[in-house]
């Protein structure tokens, strides 16, 4: 969570729902899938990317992450995605490097290796840039299904 924000998700209906402050350096909320266990990974190397099925959103602007390492704030590789369709594909080739919205260069996406997956809600988009369909609040986004195409 950033600063004073927070945020829950309903396990049953996929429903993420919080409230994002700037307080106390704040502006954003994040859900993630903890490391599959054993040292599990996907390999998505015969896939293209992922695809997302949604309700809600209000358009507003989030951020879907694909992470190919268990390092907890390591690189990961981040697709920004504005909510107003129900169907959002993320190609793993215009996915972004980043630490903490922040790009890096010199990473390769190892899609062999897919180790978790996350959404984020940051009124950052990258290296200091704002997010203009962002607004501090409430917020309710519905994830409905997650796949690989």
């Amino acid at each position: 969570m950033g600063g004073a924000s927070s945020s829950t998700v309903d396990n049953n209906t996929g429903t993420w729902t919080g409230t994002v402050t700037d307080a106390n350096n704040g502006g954003f909320v994040g859900i993630r899938s903890t490391p599959f266990k054993s040292g599990l990974s996907l390999d998505m190397s015969g896939c293209k990317g992922v695809e997302l099925r949604l309700r809600r959103g209000g358009g507003q602007r989030f951020k879907f992450i694909v992470r190919d390492s268990t390092d907890f704030n390591g690189v990961c590789w981040t697709t920004e995605f504005d909510a107003k369709g129900t169907v959002i594909r993320i190609p793993f080739s215009k996915q972004i490097p980043t630490v903490f919205a922040k790009t890096v260069t010199g990473k390769y996406f190892d899609d062999k290796n897919v180790v978790g997956f996350q959404v984020t809600y940051s009124k950052f988009e990258y290296d200091g840039k704002l997010n203009q369909n962002f607004q501090l609040g409430d917020f309710a986004l519905q994830l409905l299904e997650l796949k690989s195409f």
